[in-house]
Order: structure tokens, then sequence, then C-alpha cells
């Protein structure tokens, strides 16, 4: 019975220290944490792509990125002030990341990001695609509550790669993709002036060095866009009185040129010397003459000036 007892035991304390021991998936270093991109602030000259000049200056340039991938949002301007930003989504990638980025999107789709980015906007599908550089490319265009235009446009471009590459860098090189969206409202801007944007979009030459570049200039742009900075104070130009001075006009007056060496003898100008010579004219050098009888005569004799010689 004893014996009995002291193998329960045994079997008990066994299967305690199996409970106890060390489980690999309590620990917290065995899940890898999956954290959001961080959305930095990025210089305009780091945009991954444009829009021609009527679109107006880029005001801001949003990115995200992870190793292979750049995603970026373009802010231009709203002058219309309808809810909403006017900006230009792209988001670049080897085309092997997803399907999005060589699959056009199902109308389901873009219906859904159309509510998305133009709420109460009726939007009305081209049945014809345009096209530009990148390829073709589809848009719907609506007239919004306030009376403007807008455009909602579409694009895959599924070769966006450096194309200066040759011989076996260019077989080597690795392809990238191109996924487009644009959100452009304006108040006077017709909807065939709206389609001209995306018409003239233009996308950068992308390569594995245009990626870390992009990559590396996070955090290289201005922190908040020009149209939320602090509006300057505008101040009221002040009227100053201007007094009018006469200055009566009076002859010129020769200035005495002091001479580099001391003690050096004048030297008359032709102007100075006619003057000197009028002066001179009107006054007689007196001469002193003994008279036999021992008085002396004075008398006033011409002194031949330096004209006369």
């Amino acid at each position: 019975m004893m014996s009995r007892l002291m193998a329960m035991m045994a079997i008990a304390l066994s299967a305690s220290g199996c409970a106890t021991g060390v489980d690999p998936t309590t620990y917290t270093g065995s899940v890898k944490p999956v954290a959001p991109a961080l959305i930095a602030d990025v210089a305009p000259e780091y945009a991954a792509a444009y829009l021609p000049r009527v679109a107006g200056g880029i005001e801001a340039v949003r990115q995200s990125s992870k190793p292979e991938q750049v995603f970026q949002t373009i802010l231009y301007p709203n002058p219309g002030y309808e809810a909403g930003e006017n900006s230009l989504s792209v988001s670049i990638a080897p085309p092997s990341s997803g399907k999005s980025y060589y699959q056009a999107p199902t109308r389901n789709e873009i219906i859904r990001e159309m509510r998305t980015a133009l709420p109460g906007v009726a939007m009305a599908i081209a049945a014809a695609p345009g096209e530009n550089l990148q390829g073709p490319f589809g848009y719907a265009t609506g007239r919004a509550s306030s009376g403007g235009s807008c455009i909602f446009a579409w694009q895959i471009a599924e070769d966006v790669s450096r194309a200066d590459q040759v011989g076996f860098g260019k077989l080597a090189r690795k392809r990238y993709a191109a996924k487009i969206r644009l959100r452009y409202c304006h108040p006077t801007l017709s909807e065939a002036a709206l389609v001209s944007l995306m018409s003239g979009l233009k996308v950068r030459d992308v390569s594995a060095a245009t990626i870390e570049m992009l990559r590396f200039a996070e955090g290289s742009g201005v922190p908040a866009r020009a149209a939320y900075a602090r509006p300057a104070v505008y101040e009221a130009p002040v009227s100053r009185k201007v007094k009018t001075v006469r200055r009566s006009v009076s002859k010129p007056v020769v200035a005495a040129v002091e001479s580099p060496v001391r003690s050096a003898p004048k030297v008359l100008k032709p102007s100075e010397l006619q003057g000197s010579t009028i002066a001179q004219a009107d006054t007689s050098v007196t001469v002193a003459k003994a008279r036999s009888n021992g008085k002396i005569q004075r008398t006033s004799l011409p002194v031949p000036l330096p004209g006369d010689l």
C-alpha cells in the first residue's frame, strides 16, 4: 500500500514538472510586431509624379515607404475650398507586390473610391479612356455643390523603370509599376481642362537607387503646408509728409586741392591764369626812380603777365 502511494506521488510530481516547463509560445519575443508605416513630409523636389503647371505648385508631399515600395500623396492648391484636398496619389512597387499594380480596378472599386474622395458629388465615368505618357487612364467628372468641376482619375503604369539602361544592366534591371489616383476640383476650370491635367501627368523614372533616395529623403520637407501657416498681418502703409527744401543756387566753388608735397609752389590752371590776368590788369605796380636832384620819383609801369609773354 505504501509503495503504491509513493508511485502515485511520483507520477503527480512528474506531471506537474511538465506543466511548469518552458513554453516558447509564451514569450513576446516570438511574436513579430507589425507596426504601421509612418507618414513623413518630403520636399516637393522628391515628388514621384507631377501635374502640369495649370494645376498650381506642389504644396506638400506626404510619404510612407517599405523596402522596395514608396507611397506618396502629393497635395495641390484648392482654390475652391471644396471639401477634401486636391491630391495626386502615387504608389510605386514591383508588379509582384500585388494585383493592383498590374490589373485594372473594377467599376465597383472605383465607385467606392470616388464616394470616399468626393462625397456628395455626382460623378459620371467617361466611356472612352484618356492617354498620357504612361499609357491609358480612366476618369470620371462631375459638378460640385459649389458650382465647380471635379475629376477623379485612375491609372496603372505597368513599367516606370528607367529606360536609359543598356546591355546587361537593361536585362538585370528591376521592374517597377505605379498605381495612380487623382482627385482634383476647381471653381473655374472646365471638365476638358481637368482631363488635361491627367493627360499631362508625368511619373519619375524609377530604379532601385531611386527608391532608396526617396526613402532616405523622408523628413527632408517642411513640417507643414504653406496653406496652414500663420497668416501674415497686413499693415497699412504709413503716409509721411515730405518737406520740400528749396536750395539757393550759388556759384560753384573750386575746392583747393592740397598738394601731396609740402611747401610746394601752387601751379595755376589756365582758368585761374585768366582770372589772375583780369585781376592784375586793373592794378599797377609802382617803381621808384631816383632823380638827379636826389628826390625819388614813383611811377607806375605795366608788368608783363604770363599771357602777354
